[in-house]
């Protein structure tokens, strides 16, 4: 059965264009590749994730605060009600069920050592950036092998339109090896083993990348590969159609399952 996820409201747009210019960010937000996938464990991001609509707010909220605490001491300090916050995320009822979620989210990420959150009773919260590597210490903005992720998914707010796992999975197809230049000799592309490291299912890797193609962000082919011992095999070459998100979603956002 299909559902649609809709359209940003004004007020939803609005403060998009306010936080955005607020960071002062011209290239959007880089993730160290620890952040997105690990040999040993379940990476940050799968177990930010996890948790059905609960992991995607708390994802969604991660990003944003990533990207505008940028400078040091990577704090945020303005005075913003959940109820803004679920606004700017687009969630249903706003002011009431969608602040709610956004609560709990904040109050998720400083218990795992995501944010440290100051929660004054009555007051909105405040927070500062913790690590990406979870051991609760000061933040360090990654300057070498990290992913950058294109301003264009807040500016043209793809990060309403797509589901947590489809967001999930764009950061990864962004962090695989190769380029999305159509006559590259070297496309992006996922062996099992790398993929494994991300840590998603093969069906949820397979939904949200259907999604996606659906959307227009990407192309998935087939190429027939040498392996060893003169073994042939199928992989999937993925090309972001637009790496930078320049485009705008197709409103109303038209999905089949709740991934």
């Amino acid at each position: 059965m299909s559902t649609t996820r809709p359209e940003p409201t004004t007020d939803s747009r609005t403060k998009m264009e306010l936080l955005t210019a607020a960071s002062k960010r011209k290239t959007g937000l880089q993730l160290p590749h620890s952040f997105l996938r690990d040999e040993d464990e379940p990476p940050p991001l799968l177990r930010l994730l996890r948790g059905g609509r609960s992991g995607e707010v708390r994802l969604k909220l991660y990003l944003t605060a990533s990207l505008i605490a940028a400078a040091r001491p990577h704090e945020y300090r303005r005075n913003t009600p959940a109820r803004v916050w679920a606004e700017l995320l687009n969630l249903p009822k706003p002011a009431t069920a969608g602040a709610r979620r956004v609560s709990d989210a904040f109050e998720w990420l400083n218990d795992h050592d995501y944010l440290r959150v100051d929660r004054r009773r009555g007051m909105p919260p405040k927070f500062t950036l913790l690590s990406m590597d979870l051991d609760g210490k000061e933040y360090a903005k990654p300057t070498t092998e990290y992913v950058a992720i294109p301003l264009g998914l807040w500016t043209r707010h793809w990060i309403n339109a797509l589901s947590g796992t489809e967001l999930a999975i764009l950061l990864a197809i962004l962090d695989l090896p190769g380029n999305d230049d159509p006559h590259s000799r070297h496309p992006r592309f996922a062996t099992g083993e790398q993929k494994s490291k991300y840590g998603f299912s093969d069906d949820s890797w397979t939904k949200a990348t259907k999604q996606l193609v659906h959307l227009g962000v990407l192309e998935v082919h087939r190429k027939v590969a040498n392996g060893g011992m003169s073994q042939r095999r199928n992989r999937n070459i993925y090309r972001l159609t637009d790496p930078e998100l320049h485009s705008k979603p197709p409103w109303p956002v038209t999905y089949w399952d709740s991934l």
